[in-house]
């Protein structure tokens, strides 16, 4: 399965989508809807300076995996403008509440907040937070492929330390 974003009146939404073979034909099929799209500038901060991180795997030894995504999907909102107040993340007119995994706009709707390469949406918060390994080479790829999806930059020394906290195998 993909995000397939569609423009309708003048407007961008999110889909997840995937491919089924029908008589020979490849068809798409919308299976769930992820949002209206926003999209906002990027700045650069240094994620270690934000949470004043000076030993990365003592940082990360005492945290829960949960927490570590947290401040990475945090890290991000800083980055593209958004504000915290009362524990949500403001911009414009979407809104992230990282402790519920919710993703919405003014109106309460469901929000994609277009992200680097990916889509930062409810789904994406919640396949991260409730990755589960397999035990295998794959484990370390699909993280990676997971945070790329969901929009988020990882400094090369957190995610180390969370694969490793995770007891992932290394390729």
């Amino acid at each position: 399965m993909f995000i397939r974003t569609k423009k309708v009146k003048g407007y961008e939404y999110a889909y997840l989508v995937s491919n089924k073979l029908s008589r020979g034909k490849v068809k798409q099929k919308s299976r769930k809807y992820l949002g209206r799209v926003y999209r906002f500038d990027r700045k650069e901060s240094d994620f270690f300076d934000i949470y004043t991180i000076v030993d990365v795997m003592g940082h990360i030894k005492e945290k829960k995996s949960s927490e570590i995504i947290k401040e990475i999907v945090e890290w991000e909102l800083y980055n593209h403008g958004f504000k915290q107040k009362e524990g949500i993340w403001r911009k414009d007119e979407c809104f992230v509440d990282t402790a519920k995994k919710k993703v919405y706009n003014k109106k309460n709707s469901k929000a994609a907040l277009a992200f680097n390469e990916g889509y930062l949406c409810e789904y994406g918060i919640r396949r991260l937070i409730n990755f589960r390994k397999k035990n295998d080479e794959s484990d370390v790829y699909r993280l990676a492929k997971l945070f790329v999806e969901t929009g988020l930059n990882v400094p090369k020394e957190v995610f180390v330390g969370l694969c490793s906290k995770e007891g992932l195998s290394r390729l």
